[in-house]
């Protein structure tokens, strides 16, 4: 694979900025990429990505999250969300209920038929962990996935601090 840093105009302050640089480019791609491949083999089970996001992020709340916090983890507008729910709850795969306190809020859960899909979409998952892994040992698996845990943890304090800064200057 082509690395970024080798493209000649860009100047770099030293080789740990190359380093760093392909480091984050090779991530951005590896994502990409990843999702693509899932996307596709989730479309070949007649399953879309806000379809199966939406259960996985349920699956993970089994207090149920509020159609607010489910609209915010998807990215998604309220509108939209609502649209989704409609259908994904005709399926009886998610229910919808009042949240105790105020009955205009609504919580989301996942219902056994929701589960019953995302374990079809964990076995599809698995085969392409298996396929994409296959010759990475348990000891690089590891590594990699501890580098990754403390990257998103830095991400996360990275994107509060600016949340921070953003709203003080408001």
């Amino acid at each position: 694979m082509p690395r970024l840093s080798d493209v000649s105009a860009l100047s770099l302050p030293s080789d740990r900025g190359k380093l760093q640089l392909d480091l984050a480019y090779q991530i951005m791609l590896a994502s990409r990429r990843w999702k693509a491949r899932f996307t596709d083999l989730m479309k070949e089970e007649h399953q879309t990505d806000s379809r199966w996001s939406t259960l996985y992020f349920l699956a993970d709340a089994p207090k149920g999250l509020t159609q607010s916090e489910l609209a915010e983890r998807l990215g998604i507008q309220g509108p939209t969300l609502v649209r989704l729910l409609d259908a994904l709850e005709r399926q009886g795969l998610v229910s919808r209920r009042a949240l105790i306190g105020d009955r205009r809020a609504k919580l989301v859960f996942l219902e056994d038929e929701g589960r019953a899909v995302l374990i079809q979409i964990d076995q599809l998952a698995a085969r392409l962990r298996d396929e994409v892994f296959s010759d990475f040992s348990d000891r690089d698996l590891l590594a990699a996935s501890r580098m990754m845990e403390r990257l998103c943890l830095r991400l996360d304090k990275a994107q509060e601090a600016h949340l921070r800064d953003r709203t003080r200057s408001a």
